[in-house]
């Protein structure tokens, strides 16, 4: 029973991030694009190559449109800095991603923890980390 609350809830919290993004965004103050910093550096677009290690893929999105699709098992801290003032900071370890920091006033992405490859398919939110406020979602999936 409380795995299917789980799923729930994730359930729940993914559908209302589709919602913002099928409504153009839940308060977008700005049609400005996000700026991405890849390990400190604006990242230009690239595409960024896989390592050697599990076929796992990052990917970050706005507004359910895809930013940046990166290697699970490269290590890369990446900024989503929005026109409004959000900022979320992703960290990839390597062997873990997590939501490092926000300046959301919730918080409840940061607290989201680290997305692994053995907890993937047990997190109550599975490969996701949620950023509603600022409308940030990242996803740990393979291909």
């Amino acid at each position: 029973m409380k795995r299917l609350h789980s799923v729930k809830r994730m359930g729940l919290l993914v559908g209302l991030l589709l919602l913002c993004a099928a409504l153009g965004g839940c308060g977008a103050k700005d049609d400005a694009a996000a700026r991405v910093l890849l390990d400190g550096a604006v990242w230009d677009g690239a595409p960024v190559a896989p390592g050697d290690k599990a076929p796992l893929r990052v990917y970050i999105t706005l507004d359910g449109k895809a930013l940046i699709d990166l290697p699970f098992d490269t290590a890369h801290t990446v900024s989503v800095v929005q026109p409004d003032g959000g900022e979320n900071v992703v960290e990839i370890t390597g062997d873990a991603v997590t939501m490092r920091s926000a300046n959301c006033d919730n918080q409840d992405c940061v607290e989201m923890g680290a997305v692994t490859a053995d907890n993937l398919e047990v997190r109550v939110m599975g490969g996701f980390i949620i950023c509603l406020p600022h409308r940030l979602s990242v996803e740990v999936r393979g291909d």
